[in-house]
């Protein structure tokens, strides 16, 4: 019965993200992150016990991992420290949990002067969102509208040896102008005004 319920919550899961909470060695990139990903709310709903369990683990084996002086030390910090990130951060990925745990392991946000607590956790994870996920968000927005231009120059090509670009142009339906900003220049924003308030920020 047990096993029929876990499969049950798992099953309104991604595929890539059930694959993350069975396996702890399991590397993704960003864009895999983002793309086929489950964020924090939405696998709460689906999978709570487990989801919640598997971000006790990752924070847990984080902290073992580096083990530095200054570092979350009792049971109370770490479940503070994993209650901070589901209610701060519910819309980040699972997986990008994995992506910016991993690049602190590996010294991607610089020095860490052998501290390693809630706050410079957190920080590491708006960090990760303000530029890593705001880049790649950019990109493909820019992407996009390049491949929106490159298609209307086709038509445009098309329509010349016919003599009808002229009433193409006067029928066209012109680009949308964006109002506002998209998520990831929200995301940079939020970040760079931020980065002042957070720990190891300017690394």
């Amino acid at each position: 019965m047990e096993t029929k319920d876990l499969s049950n919550q798992t099953s309104r899961l991604q595929t890539l993200s059930v694959s993350l909470l069975k396996d702890s060695n399991f590397n993704v990139t960003p864009s895999q992150a983002w793309d086929e990903g489950t964020n924090i709310r939405v696998a709460l709903k689906a999978a709570p016990e487990m989801v919640r369990g598997w971000i006790v683990s990752e924070v847990g084996r984080l902290i073992k991992e580096l083990n530095y002086k200054i570092t979350i030390s009792s049971d109370e910090e770490l479940m503070f420290c994993c209650r901070s990130i589901i209610e701060d951060h519910p819309t980040l990925k699972l997986e990008e949990i994995r992506v910016c745990f991993d690049w602190i392991r590996k010294g991607r946000y610089g020095k860490m002067f052998e501290r390693l607590k809630t706050p410079e956790i957190l920080s590491f994870i708006c960090k990760y969102e303000g530029e890593t996920r705001a880049d790649m968000l950019e990109q493909r927005a820019e992407n996009k509208r390049k491949e929106h231009m490159k298609t209307l120059d086709e038509v445009k090509e098309a329509l010349k040896p016919l003599g009808l670009t002229a009433i193409y142009d006067s029928i066209q339906i012109k680009e949308p102008e964006l109002k506002g900003q998209g998520i990831g220049t929200r995301l940079r924003k939020n970040w760079e005004g931020s980065k002042s308030e957070v720990p190891g920020s300017d690394d």
